[in-house]
């Protein structure tokens, strides 16, 4: 910037809302250059959101204590007054609102750009008209052009917080009053967004367009929203007139009243201004007459310091600091923080030993203009500045990038209420201003990015705390939805089934089931139910259609253990399984939350429902359904009929020992037709193996469950053959038998037990014949030896489909003698012999004589036993029928008639038929 005064001055005042910071962008952009300085941080992001916009990113910056944003070419600068470069040769240069020159804290750099910068083409001055008569004296070449506010500015009087006009901003002094007002409103009306000056850009812009969108209709804010925010306000009302400087508690001045008022209306729309009660006994008629004609008493001075003090000594630049103006219209400004701090640090020992230093004094001023951002006092805030310039001054300069680091992670804590998370910002904001000083740390750029980027990320999340505490969208939602009569609001369920009324979540619809928003307060329970009674009955309307109509694929089966057995629609619960006439035709109970459906609906669904059942059982369980409808058949035969109705009170499978005598009892025209519904006759049980299937045991298991009144119990694993724990009652359904330690499917034990009786009948046949011719050969090398081996007891049954199946040696042990075989001799050699399954008659001791007489011949017999084979049998060989066999030296062992008779297989075993067709074959 130049100081020439050969260039035109302009200086534009006027009220609010009188378009002199729009004019200010036009004739910015309207230069080849050009830079604007703005009062706080926020208005200079909104101006320069709107000159890139206009301009294109790459050539406009933003400059900031705490944000830098400088492409390469930028030839357009937005930022605040004290970050603003004052040597940048520009073409234009404007200077908002210059009134606040005579601010104690910050007045001296207004006053100081507005008498020293200069644009090469262009300068204009905008601010009140109350700086109209220092302009004229400190400025004598700018030329005055002064504007009428565009629209009314009207006194409405004094109101309560709960009849504020809606699009109201109330404006507070303290963070406190904000926090408060800002809560009843909540509870009024459903929120308000909140404005603060320590807000960051991105927190003050997501508040501010809540407001705008409409989410809220009020605003809460500190007299930042004075300094040129453009807002669509319509009334301004101040919970207070007074505030503390800094130095004392005071009340406002009528500029300061009317730069906030003025937030009222917009362009050429008419505002109002009033109080909430009657702070500090509310407005004064003169008050009241000077805002709205706009009369301001003029200021009678601007505050002044010297901008270029000397670095020769310390003591050299506290007397330049200290130097009084030249001119009656400015005075002197008061001790700012800066200066606060470097008197402190003037006292320390170390500073005065170097105060003779030009370059340790100059950056000790340099590091002086560190913000106190946190509010922390120039004692408490000299111990940072301090360890700063002790690093500015020693080595290369730079400050330690690992306190810096340590400081940021520090802070990256998103977690906290609304003051934790503001003074973590505050302290993020001083970071952020060393990290904009390539010369005071190393790595700026990219300090700069981590910086910033926690500071986005912490006004997020102040963000997200503000509106949970001050705005509940659902009641202000809630609120108008039931002032409008007639009129139906968009109502949107979502795909997890959040149901949102004009985009506000009140619940979720489950299934036929709403369920109120958990976080919702109690006392809104009654306004949420009401809004969904009367925005979803369509909804619900549809659903009931969708599952009297719609296909199996929508509905399942909820079969959870420990839990009634329910009937689901697109896996919520509709329905229960409770019980019915037989265990195939359980009974329908619809769910509660449907009854608020049309009688005719619920009717429709429960036959729906009923159809569903039917068609799954006749899919998963229809040897099931088959069963119960052939034992309720009375052309069925009574003794069949019997037995099917036990195997279908026990869903499908039973222990062959409880049905025994029905068994026995069928006669040989009656088998035919269990085995024609497919079922298993076991040697321990009878089955169906489809019934034993994953689905089949889920479906069996619900509807025994729903039979007994009892919950669905815990099955096996899908696939589990051995289980060695578990529910007896789950493993029971399952189709499981108690073996030994563990549990073992009846289906895999039935095939174990067809295992050891197909090696018992294979040690009980005669042997092949051999081939012709070799038969002689093999006995002349071998006959000898054979005839005196003895064959061991017993036979052999082939163990690896029981190792196959995970059982253990003892676990196989009781699960064969449980199917009638007992083993013999050494265990090592695993030989068996067959002792039958004993009836409860039988089973009780035998007298040894039985054991040792003409009892042990036909066992022997029968299992194999150890008396010695032929000669012929013993080599394998065996004639052909109708020829005589070979002799072998032998005569023919005589009968025995002291024996008794060889004892055949129980008639009901499946291998009496062979043994018959044996018999036959020794008698020929």
């Amino acid at each position: 910037m130049t100081s020439s005064s050969s260039q035109p001055v302009k200086a534009v005042l006027g009220p609010t809302n009188t378009g002199k910071t729009h004019l200010a962008v036009e004739r910015l952009t309207a230069h080849s250059s050009g830079m604007i300085g703005f009062p706080l941080r926020l208005l200079a992001r909104e101006v320069y959101d709107r000159v890139v916009a206009i301009k294109g990113a790459a050539q406009v910056g933003l400059i900031t204590g705490e944000e830098r944003i400088l492409p390469p070419d930028a030839r357009y600068l937005l930022g605040t007054m004290e970050a603003l470069p004052v040597t940048r040769d520009v073409a234009f240069v404007g200077i908002d609102e210059a009134q606040l020159g005579a601010d104690p804290e910050r007045g001296h750099v207004f006053t100081d750009r507005m008498l020293r910068a200069r644009g090469r083409e262009e300068t204009m001055i905008l601010g009140s008209a109350s700086i109209k008569g220092l302009v004229k004296g400190l400025v004598p070449e700018a030329e005055i052009i002064t504007r009428p506010r565009f629209s009314t500015l009207s006194y409405a009087g004094s109101s309560k917080l709960s009849r504020l006009p809606k699009r109201s901003a109330v404006v507070a002094f303290s963070a406190e009053e904000v926090y408060a007002i800002a809560e009843m409103l909540r509870r009024f009306s459903g929120g308000a967004a909140v404005v603060m000056g320590a807000l960051s850009p991105k927190t003050r812009n997501a508040q501010v367009a809540m407001f705008e969108a409409g989410e809220v209709d009020y605003l809460v804010a500190t007299d930042a929203i004075g300094m040129g925010l453009n807002l669509d306000v319509q009334h301004v009302a101040f919970a207070s007139l007074q505030k503390f400087d800094g130095r004392r508690l005071r009340r406002l001045t009528i500029s300061e009243m009317a730069q906030i008022a003025g937030r009222a209306g917009r362009h050429q729309q008419d505002g109002s201004f009033g109080t909430v009660g009657l702070p500090q006994g509310g407005f004064t008629p003169e008050e009241i007459h000077a805002i709205e004609g706009h009369h301001f008493p003029p200021l009678a001075s601007l505050f002044w310091r010297n901008p270029t003090p000397r670095f020769g000594s310390l003591d050299q630049l506290l007397a330049d600091l200290a130097q009084p103006p030249s001119q009656p219209m400015l005075r002197a400004a008061p001790e700012a923080v800066d200066i606060a701090v470097l008197r402190h640090l003037a006292g320390d020992m170390e500073v005065r030993a170097r105060g003779g230093d030009f370059d340790a004094v100059e950056r000790l001023w340099d590091v002086c203009g560190l913000p106190d951002f946190e509010q922390l006092g120039a004692e408490h805030h000299s111990r940072t500045v301090f360890k700063l310039w002790q690093w500015r001054t020693s080595g290369d300069g730079m400050i330690d990038p690992d306190w810096f680091a340590r400081r940021l992670a520090r802070l990256n804590d998103v977690e906290g209420d609304i003051d934790q998370l503001a003074s973590r910002i505050a302290a993020v904001r001083t970071l952020c201003f060393i990290a904009q000083r390539g010369d005071w740390i190393a790595g700026a750029a990219g300090w700069t990015e981590q910086a910033q980027a926690l500071e986005s990320r912490l006004s997020d999340a102040l963000h997200d705390a503000l509106a949970q505490r001050f705005v509940d969208r659902r009641l202000a939602l809630l609120l108008r939805d039931a002032g409008q009569r007639g009129t139906a609001l968009p109502v949107a369920v979502g795909a997890d089934g959040t149901v949102a009324v004009d985009g506000e979540a009140i619940g979720t619809l489950k299934g036929f089931q709403f369920k109120v928003d958990p976080v919702a307060k109690a006392s809104d329970h009654r306004l949420l139910l009401a809004a969904a009674e009367k925005h979803l009955r369509a909804e619900l309307a549809r659903r009931a259609t969708a599952l009297a109509e719609g296909d199996d694929a929508a509905l399942s089966l909820v079969a959870e253990p420990g839990t009634a057995p329910r009937l689901a629609w697109h896996g919520h619960v509709v329905a229960t399984l409770t019980r019915g006439p037989t265990l195939v035709q359980p009974a329908i109970q619809i769910d509660p939350s449907l009854r608020r459906l049309e009688p005719s609906q619920v009717q429709a669904i429960a036959e729906r429902l009923q159809r569903f059942v039917a068609a799954q059982l006749a899919r998963h369980a229809g040897p099931l359904a088959a069963m119960g409808e052939a034992a309720g058949d009375l052309f069925t035969p009574p003794r069949v009929r019997a037995l099917l109705a036990a195997l279908t009170d026990n869903s499908g499978t039973i222990g062959r020992a409880a049905v025994e005598e029905q068994l026995n009892a069928l006669t040989a025209d009656e088998r035919p037709q269990l085995r024609k519904l497919g079922f298993t006759i076991g040697s321990l049980d009878i089955f169906h193996p489809l019934l034993l299937k994953p689905e089949a045991v889920r479906w069996r298991a619900a509807l025994t469950a729903a039979q007994q009144g009892a919950p669905v119990p815990a099955l096996p694993p899908h696939g589990a053959v051995l289980q060695k724990t578990g529910s007896q009652a789950g493993l029971a359904i399952a189709g499981f038998r108690r073996c030994a330690s563990g549990w073992l499917r009846i289906d895999m034990a039935e095939k174990l037990a067809r295992q050891a009786h197909a090696a018992r009948m294979q040690a009980a046949a005669p042997p092949t014949s051999p081939v012709a011719g070799g038969a002689e050969h093999h006995h002349d090398d071998h006959g000898e030896e054979e005839v005196h081996s003895a064959a061991p007891p017993g036979f052999v049954i082939d163990p690896a489909l029981a190792t196959s199946l995970g059982l253990d040696e003892e676990t196989r042990r009781a699960l064969l003698g449980s199917f009638g075989f007992r083993g013999v001799g050494d265990p090592a050699l695993q030989r068996w012999r067959w002792s039958g399954l004993r009836k409860a008659a039988d089973k009780r001791p035998r007298r040894k004589k039985d054991r040792k007489g003409s009892d042990s011949a036909p066992r022997a017999a029968a299992n194999g036993a150890a008396r010695r084979p032929p000669a012929d049998q013993a080599k394998g060989k065996r004639g052909k029928p109708g020829k005589p066999r070979p002799d072998t030296g032998r005569p023919p062992r005589p009968d025995r008639p002291d024996r008794s008779p060889r004892r055949g297989p129980s008639p009901n075993s499946p291998f009496a038929g062979l043994a018959a067709l044996l018999a036959d074959a020794r008698k020929d």
